[in-house]
Formats: C-alpha cells, sequence, structure tokens
C-alpha cells in the first residue's frame, strides 16, 4: 500500500481504518503496538463499520449529498463522517449529527437512505451492545 500525498487534507471512516488495520496487521517486534491493533480491530467488528462495504459507504456518500443538495443545503464532511460511522437508526440519532437538521433536510429521508445504501443490518443495533 502507497500513501499518496495530496494538497487537502481528507478524514476517513471507521470501514476505511478498519480495512487499513486488517491489511497491516502485524508489525514485527512491536508486542504492544500489535495488541493496541488487535483491540482497535476488535472494537470497530462490533460497530456498523464491520458491515459495510466500500461499495455501500460511496452509495450513501452519494445518495445523502444528493438528498442534501435537492434540500438546497451542504452535508459537512463531519457530519458525513459522523453519519457513515454510526450509521444512525432513527431520526433523533440523525438530527444529533445533522447540525440544525430541521431547517436543512429531512431526517426520515436520511435515515431511509442510509439503511437503503448501507444495509439493514449495519444500522439495527444489537440490544447487548447498548
Amino acid at each position: 500500500m502507497k500513501i499518496i500525498k495530496k494538497d487537502k487534507e481528507e478524514i476517513i471512516t471507521n470501514f476505511e481504518v478498519l480495512q487499513l488495520l486488517k491489511h497491516k496487521r502485524r508489525i514485527d517486534e512491536q508486542v504492544l503496538l500489535n495488541e493496541f491493533v488487535n483491540n482497535v480491530i476488535r472494537y470497530l467488528e462490533t460497530t456498523p463499520a464491520s458491515k459495510q462495504t466500500i461499495e455501500s459507504v460511496k452509495e450513501c456518500k452519494k445518495n445523502v449529498t444528493r438528498l442534501a443538495n435537492e434540500s438546497g443545503c451542504k452535508i459537512l464532511k463531519g457530519e458525513m463522517l459522523q453519519l457513515l460511522n454510526i450509521a444512525p437508526s432513527s431520526e433523533v440519532e440523525v438530527h444529533l449529527v445533522v447540525e440544525d437538521c430541521e431547517d436543512r433536510i429531512d431526517a426520515k429521508e436520511v435515515l431511509k437512505e442510509i439503511k437503503n445504501s448501507l444495509g439493514e443490518e449495519a444500522v439495527i443495533r444489537d440490544e447487548d451492545t447498548l
């Protein structure tokens, strides 16, 4: 894997972090670092990131951005990141992520697009993990 320097900063989702860590899992002679990486992987596997695919993440970004544009607003990078990482399962969670949601975008539609893009299994919460 090669790191390419870009002119602007990019933020990455939990899905992308999980994929990166799984790809570069072992580091020779770095026991504590390996333990840390394994703990992060174990945690991320309990989040919606473990059920996402690169295609579903791209589709979700595209659909939510389109929905925002149709509403005459813009979804901020941080809001999009949180929507992908949390994969909200209720309108309340959408309102907590998107600032001034009621004035900017329809939370029901955002939730519908997230469920359609990421899939029900990525959105539904296991009651034991809450």
